[in-house]
């Protein structure tokens, strides 16, 4: 199994890269194999209808990208708060990434706050970011809230940071559960039908 995970903040050096860091350990100890698309260091370009299969430049950067969401069963969606909004980084991966790489995989939604909200983020991505990829998120969700005092190395140092490394592993539990799970509604075809590829609105 394969679990793609994608680090929404637009910073090269971040608290969400701590987080996804994290949480790539945290499935090689589950002997699940991972990869990581950091939108810090590998930034996409803004969305236009421009990026198609005969502009040289731009399929060669989401070629690699592709085949990795393709072959990936589940995601971990990670996105800093801005404002109190999802990062204009990971809403702009959700309109180059559909259907085709994500649709009826499972995801897991983590937010990352410097301070005490999080909150955010978590419902935005929950409203505006399946109807069309229809990726299947998972009713679990993190909320790293004041991240700088989180998964630092070492032993826990509070007591908010011994809850959110054992809050992980049960929502990467359920996670790697849903990936199996979702993988034979995939493969029973019952999933595809070019009516309807779009979510109804």
């Amino acid at each position: 199994m394969k679990i793609g995970i994608i680090v929404g903040s637009q910073q090269k050096v971040s608290q969400s890269a701590k987080v996804g860091e994290f949480l790539n350990s945290k499935l090689k100890e589950m002997s699940v194999e991972t990869w990581t698309l950091d939108l810090g260091k590998n930034p996409l370009p803004l969305y236009d209808s421009t990026q198609t299969g005969d502009d040289k430049v731009w399929t060669d950067l989401w070629k690699p990208i592709d085949e990795n969401l393709k072959s990936s069963e589940g995601f971990i969606i990670i996105t800093p708060e801005y404002g109190g909004m999802a990062s204009p980084a990971i809403k702009n991966f959700f309109l180059h990434a559909g259907l085709v790489q994500l649709g009826h995989k499972p995801g897991l939604l983590v937010s990352v706050s410097s301070g005490r909200g999080g909150a955010f983020p978590i419902n935005e991505m929950r409203a505006s970011s399946y109807k069309n990829t229809k990726i299947c998120y998972i009713p679990e969700q993190l909320i790293f809230r004041d991240v700088e005092h989180l998964i630092n190395g070492g032993e826990p140092v509070s007591p908010e940071d011994s809850f959110i490394r054992e809050r992980s592993g049960f929502a990467l539990k359920i996670l790697v559960a849903y990936a199996g799970a979702l993988s034979e509604i995939r493969e029973s075809g019952v999933v595809q039908d070019p009516r309807f590829k779009n979510g109804m609105s």
